[in-house]
């Protein structure tokens, strides 16, 4: 019962707190708690092997995955007229929604009540997670119009994944990066939270459910 209250009072939570409303200095620090998707594969892996290493294969594979999912949105943006909302809204969801892995966000998200959720739970937390990242992101897609985005280097992230940071240059001023952290897959390297100006999107919303569960409850299930 004490679970049941936890999920939907999250849900609730999640819901009503958009992505772009992080305050500074939310969320854990980097990399901190996330689930493992499998056994750290490269834990006995020496040092840089150059460009046939399992690593740099593993950054190879999740750039290549990130820059797919850019030029097309690019490409979609640098079409002759200017897409409406609908059109952007349908967009998204069908072709940038599955570069991400809003499965694996939602366990991170919900941490150890993600164990005594039902089914149902997880996928409507999933669900909804999708829908507000999306919804973000189409309210600022237009600003990235006429911008040129540079891929740099990724690195290494906990537990086998990659980050990949992306500069947004702008004319005249400092560019925007951003941090794309990305794991793999049964269906390739995929996006589970994404970092702006410091900030952990996953990181905020964990804190949130966090927020709602000792209210509800009193206490957050370890």
């Amino acid at each position: 019962m004490k679970s049941r209250l936890l999920c939907s009072a999250a849900l609730l939570a999640v819901a009503s707190v958009p992505v772009s409303a992080q305050p500074q200095g939310y969320g854990p620090s980097v990399g901190s708690g996330y689930p493992a998707r499998a056994p750290l594969p490269y834990a006995g892996m020496p040092g840089p092997g150059g460009a046939n290493s399992p690593a740099a294969s593993a950054e190879m594979a999740a750039v290549a995955a990130l820059k797919e999912g850019m030029d097309k949105l690019l490409a979609f943006l640098e079409q002759g007229e200017a897409p409406n909302n609908l059109q952007v809204a349908a967009f998204l969801d069908r072709e940038i929604a599955p570069y991400f892995d809003f499965d694996y966000m939602a366990q991170w998200v919900a941490g150890r009540a993600y164990e005594g959720m039902q089914p149902e739970e997880k996928k409507a937390l999933a669900a909804q997670l999708e829908s507000d990242f999306l919804s973000t992101l189409a309210r600022n897609l237009l600003g990235l119009q006429g911008q040129q985005i540079r891929i740099l280097r990724p690195r290494r992230g906990p537990r086998g994944s990659v980050n990949v940071n992306v500069a947004v240059m702008q004319a005249g001023g400092q560019p925007t990066r951003l941090e794309f952290r990305m794991s793999d897959s049964d269906d390739g390297w995929k996006v589970y939270d994404v970092v702006a100006n410091g900030q952990s999107a996953a990181s905020y919303y964990r804190v949130e459910f966090q927020r709602t569960a000792r209210q509800q409850l009193g206490y957050v299930p370890r």
